[in-house]
């Protein structure tokens, strides 16, 4: 009897450990599930945004994502405060300091900082400047050309860090950064209302910062995406060239 009790017991706990083992087999891959489940939820809600931005030129609102699944879309034009990227040799980032809708809003930004890995990259600023108005007007400059009187303006940076306060409050900027030489890895360019870097840093107008929390059961997955708010107009040419021939480079 003390032995048929004995097997009994080590036969039922073993049926409980293994049964156990089961259950919460069983309990992970639901979770697995609903958590992949969220996922293309939250996916889903931030492809259809890009898709409302870009081909329809519609802000979503903050709320409901608009598809059948279940998900909540955050949308913040404010949040961006600080570029990071790494920018190939000879590739460029373009950034835009106006609000497309009201040029008369400036940019506020008096300078500009700029840092990343000196791997012997140097860095290529452009920028193009307007002042804020009801209307563009492009002033023709009087000679002699004085440098601050240029709509176009270059600079070159090599030391793996740079600051421009060329830039002036009251009025607005396309801005291009060029990688010469080699990879400028580790790239991050900040603003602020300030020379020398000083005062308040600026957001970075334009720049969409979009976030999607997708929701199944008790699983919650968030996608997040930053993007500017409008497609570039077009970029900034170092020249043009008019040809009725080919043109070899």
């Amino acid at each position: 009897m003390i032995y048929a009790l004995l097997t009994i017991a080590a036969v039922l706990s073993t049926t409980i450990v293994i049964s156990n083992l089961v259950q919460n087999s069983i309990k992970e891959t639901g979770f697995v599930s609903s958590a992949v489940a969220a996922y293309y939820a939250g996916e889903s809600g931030l492809e259809k945004a890009l898709f409302d931005i870009r081909k329809k030129d519609v802000l979503p609102k903050n709320g409901d994502c608009g598809v059948d699944y279940e998900c909540e879309l955050t949308i913040d034009d404010q949040s961006t405060a600080e570029l990071a990227l790494d920018l190939k040799k000879d590739q460029t980032v373009q950034f835009d300091l106006f609000n497309f809708e009201d040029n008369s809003l400036s940019s506020k930004a008096e300078s500009m900082g700029l840092s990343w890995l000196n791997n012997g990259s140097w860095l290529e600023v452009t920028t193009v400047a307007w002042a804020a108005g009801a209307v563009i007007d492009w002033q023709q400059p009087s000679a002699p050309f004085a440098k601050e009187d240029l709509n176009v303006q270059k600079y070159l940076y090599s030391s793996g860090t740079a600051i421009n306060n060329v830039l002036s409050a009251n009025k607005n900027y396309r801005v291009r950064v060029k990688a010469l030489y080699d990879d400028a890895q580790d790239l991050k360019i900040k603003l602020f209302n300030t020379d020398n870097l000083l005062g308040q840093q600026l957001a970075f107008p334009n720049f969409l910062n979009i976030k999607v929390v997708g929701s199944d059961r008790d699983s919650t997955q968030t996608v997040v995406a930053e993007m500017p708010r409008f497609s570039p107009l077009g970029g900034l040419f170092d020249y043009v060239l008019f040809s009725e021939g080919k043109l070899v480079k």
